[in-house]
C-alpha cells in the first residue's frame, strides 16, 4: 500500500514527517477515530526532571539545583519535600 501526503490530512502532514508513515499507520490503526489527549512536552519531562533533582540533593545544593535547572529555590524546596511526604 502507497500512502502519500495527499492521503493524509493536511493537519496531519508535521505529525507523519516527525514518525514516518508506517508509525503514523500504526497509529492510525491503534487510536483512529477516537480522541487522543497528548500533553504539552513539559508536563512530559517535568516527572524525569523530579526524579533527577532528587537524587542529585545532598542537604546543601538547593541554590546550585535551582540555578541547573533554571527554577526557583522555592520550586525545589517544594520538589525535594513532596518526595519526603
Amino acid at each position: 500500500m502507497e500512502i502519500t501526503k495527499d492521503d493524509v490530512p493536511y493537519q496531519l502532514h508535521t505529525m507523519v514527517e516527525i514518525v514516518g508513515y508506517h508509525r503514523f499507520l500504526e497509529i492510525c490503526k491503534m487510536y483512529g477515530g477516537t480522541a487522543v489527549y497528548i500533553p504539552v512536552y513539559r508536563k512530559v519531562v517535568m516527572s524525569e526532571r523530579n526524579k533527577q533533582i532528587i537524587k542529585e540533593f545532598n542537604g546543601r545544593n538547593i541554590n546550585a539545583l535551582s540555578i541547573k535547572y533554571n527554577l526557583s529555590k522555592e520550586q525545589v524546596k517544594r520538589i525535594i519535600e513532596s518526595e519526603e511526604i
